[in-house]
């Protein structure tokens, strides 16, 4: 299940990456929201396992939202320039439903969720500029990047024992 639950959180972060950055966004979406529905399908506890996603989606992209108001980040495919586009509220979906399947292990070690978005948080971004959905305005944007996930992923973790739609 862990295995399963990696594989379609790179797979639909590939396919929001390109449905960004390609100007598909319509297909990409759909695709992550076939990913989506599979992993709510296989918790246990549905309820909790869907307020988590919709948790992480207004808190993620919240981050998202300072990033471009501050003029670190430009994304592609966006129907307004003051606003994140829908392909970064759907990644976080995709992050969200990470948290307590093939990243559960790491509510259990705080040091080690802070490194983990530290470092792993700016590395997403710069494969995404590398694809070209995303453009980095500025070297501190990768500082603000790692800042922001460092305590974003814990927090998250936090989150995710309280929603955990998959505990036994």
């Amino acid at each position: 299940m862990k295995l399963i639950n990696f594989g379609l959180f790179q797979l639909g972060w590939f396919i929001a990456i390109w449905g960004a950055a390609q100007q598909k966004l319509l297909p990409s979406m759909i695709a992550v929201a076939l990913i989506l529905m599979i992993h709510l399908f296989q918790a246990r506890y549905k309820k909790e396992a869907f307020m988590l996603i919709l948790f992480v989606m207004v808190l993620g992209p919240l981050f998202d939202q300072c990033l471009l108001a501050f003029g670190f980040i430009e994304y592609k495919s966006q129907f307004s320039q003051s606003i994140v586009p829908i392909w970064i509220v759907a990644l976080w979906g995709l992050f969200a439903s990470t948290l307590n399947v093939s990243l559960s292990w790491l509510k259990h070690y705080k040091l080690i969720a802070v490194l983990f978005g530290l470092i792993g948080g700016p590395l997403a971004y710069i494969a995404a500029e590398k694809l070209n959905a995303i453009q980095l305005m500025t070297p501190y944007a990768l500082i603000a990047l790692g800042l922001g996930w460092a305590l974003l992923t814990p927090l998250s973790l936090v989150i995710a024992k309280r929603w955990d739609g998959f505990r036994t």
